[in-house]
């Protein structure tokens, strides 16, 4: 028997698998473009990303396709996934600023604008209160008239939750009483009385507060006169920055 010269045709492989598995790359690749274009804006745009990923599996108007759906770039705001340590800087500068600016106007509207003193360092917010607004001379106990003061800055307190250091403050006249036997005690007892009070608030956490006693070794003005010894006699607040501003950064 002759053999057959004709080869019998290979059997036909069937090819349709490939469309779906081109739909397959050709969303992924949508997938992998939007994951990057999400890693350069703010998460104010991340609805309108969801928007377009959904449209795009769901056989809608593709990413590639509509420049609508691609978020434009924010340069002023910082990445969710990459902070920007200059632009978090900025945004808590710019909200330490609103609140002082709130305190400004409370004690204006107590009288106190001649015994509080609020300024924005590169530590974060200063709140200086003399003496007279808070304390008897030679004493550590508040005054009454110093308790809604007092009251007022834990409830903006409570808002925050940065780190608050509260330190007290003498003039450098020698004190040689059975409580507070030298200024170094007075000056621990005060700002401790101070952040006992703030923390009836239950809204804060006392894990935030620590307190310190300077006695009369930092003095901002002269103790050579009553003016400046009256100046020394003081607490000061500071509402610890979180983000420092970076350096060999000028604003």
């Amino acid at each position: 028997m002759k053999k057959s010269k004709k080869k019998k045709h290979e059997e036909h492989i069937d090819e349709t698998w490939l469309l779906p598995y081109a739909d397959m790359l050709t969303l992924l690749l949508a997938l992998f473009i939007v994951l990057f274009s999400m890693s350069q804006v703010d998460s104010s745009k991340f609805s309108e990303l969801k928007r377009a990923l959904e449209s795009a599996f769901s056989g809608g108007v593709g990413i590639i396709n509509s420049d609508s759906d691609m978020p434009e770039e924010d340069e002023d705001s910082p990445n969710p996934l990459n902070p920007d340590p200059y632009s978090e800087f900025l945004l808590e500068d710019e909200k330490l600023q609103q609140y002082k600016q709130m305190l400004d106007e409370y004690f204006k509207q107590q009288g106190l604008e001649n015994s509080v003193t609020n300024i924005v360092t590169e530590k974060g917010l200063q709140v200086t209160i003399q003496e007279m607004a808070l304390f008897d001379s030679g004493e550590a106990l508040l005054h009454p008239e110093a308790l809604e003061v007092i009251s007022t800055l834990s409830v903006i307190l409570a808002e925050m939750d940065n780190y608050v250091e509260i330190s007290g403050h003498t003039d450098n006249l020698p004190i040689a009483t059975p409580e507070f036997p030298s200024n170094w005690e007075l000056s621990v007892g005060r700002s401790l009385n101070v952040m006992k009070y703030m923390l009836r608030n239950q809204n804060l956490n006392p894990e935030r507060f620590s307190v310190v006693g300077y006695g009369e070794y930092r003095p901002i003005r002269s103790n050579e006169t009553e003016e400046g010894r009256a100046a020394n006699r003081r607490v000061e607040l500071l509402i610890l920055r979180m983000f420092m501003k970076p350096p060999l950064i000028d604003v």
